[in-house]
């Protein structure tokens, strides 16, 4: 086996892999609570969609691209999540943090690449784009969690018009 991406450089990618999947855990749970403590289903049904499922996408992603330098993926252990919100709102900040997290995650992947795997570099300027549009919703829900937090149930029924996913 011939591996065509530097073991510094796959070890980021590695880490990428399991933060996205680290990103789908907390989405998923956030989705549970918003539906069953909060009674908010539309935007747990949209946003599960929208923004849970797109994690584990973001990882296989990645991971076909390891997957077609000849490289391995290796996939780290993801935590235990039971965390629990006093807010939408509190879910919505605590998932931006996370992808300020990822965007930090992904800068520093590039920043490996720049001078030592160009293919790979080139890659990971893709996939920030893919990364960035998540960042933005979850930047809005916060926006719009902010206008609506004394109304959850005004927020849920105009869920469809904080995506833009």
């Amino acid at each position: 086996m011939r591996p065509l991406i530097p073991e510094n450089i796959n070890n980021k990618l590695d880490e990428i892999v399991t933060k996205c999947f680290e990103g789908n855990r907390l989405a998923d749970r956030g989705m549970s609570i918003l539906g069953v403590k909060f009674a908010m289903n539309k935007t747990e049904e949209i946003l599960h969609e929208k923004v849970a499922h797109f994690f584990p996408q973001l990882a296989d992603f990645v991971s076909s691209f390891q997957d077609s330098r000849n490289n391995l993926t290796f996939y780290g252990v993801t935590p235990a999540d039971r965390s629990d919100y006093s807010s939408p709102l509190e879910f919505f900040e605590k998932l931006l943090d996370f992808m300020m997290e990822l965007d930090s995650n992904v800068s520093e992947g590039m920043e490996m690449t720049i001078h030592e795997d160009c293919v790979t570099f080139a890659f990971l300027t893709e996939f920030i784009q893919k990364v960035a549009s998540v960042t933005k919703q979850c930047l809005l829900l916060v926006d719009k969690a902010e206008q609506y937090k004394d109304d959850w149930k005004s927020f849920d029924q105009r869920i469809e018009s904080f995506i833009v996913l």
